[in-house]
């Protein structure tokens, strides 16, 4: 998984660096991004508002799979939510699905360009918010991911917010990079590096 999500990563900073972000809604989003960072780290983690939203990420990926939510506990110290089912899925999407920025997308796509702006700003707080306290919440030893076993979960969990990230993006702003280009050019890297390596070995 890690090995996979390498090259990606490369890839996602390349373009992030060369682009150039100046429509009201890219701005709207980085500025979105920024000021939750800034309260996260000088003001206030919303730990409560992360553990409501990774307990129902618990439940709607269930739902979605299938399943049936029996109980659903949240308060600041922790949540609990019990279901029906459960797979590797189900346990790790709320380390990866930013809920609230789901939530959100819609409005974008629905919204007047003259109000892309608010949504934007919305969409990378909230993304913040999910990066920022999903990278919090690691600290402490999450059952989920234990269970599941540790070296798998980190390495899916990595990738998916990879792939999360991108969709993300290329929805605010197509120019930066979609999806598509992230898999062509994460490929075309990947067998670069080995072509490399493999001369390098002198085979």
């Amino acid at each position: 998984m890690f090995l996979a999500a390498v090259p990606g990563t490369c890839v996602l900073l390349r373009h992030l660096l060369e682009f150039k972000f100046v429509t009201q809604a890219q701005l709207a989003f980085i500025t979105g991004f920024g000021v939750y960072l800034v309260m996260h780290l000088l003001l206030w983690k919303p730990v409560f508002i992360h553990v409501m939203g990774h307990e129902l990420t618990h439940a709607f990926w269930a739902v979605i799979l299938g399943g049936e939510i029996k109980s659903l506990l949240v308060s600041q110290e922790g949540g609990q939510v019990t279901l029906s089912k459960t797979n590797f899925f189900i346990a790790l999407a709320p380390y990866f699905f930013p809920i609230y920025t789901f939530l959100i997308l819609p409005v974008y796509f629905i919204a007047a360009p003259k109000f892309y702006s608010i949504p934007a700003f919305l969409i990378g707080f909230t993304l913040a918010l999910h990066l920022a306290l999903t990278l919090h919440s690691l600290h402490d030893r999450q059952s989920d991911i234990w269970e599941i076993g540790l070296f798998f979960s980190m390495g899916f969990i990595y990738l998916m917010n990879l792939i999360v990230i991108v969709i993300i993006v290329s929805v605010i702003s197509p120019e930066v990079i979609t999806l598509p280009e992230l898999v062509r050019e994460s490929w075309g890297l990947t067998m670069a590096w080995l072509l490399k390596m493999i001369a390098g070995l002198g085979v």
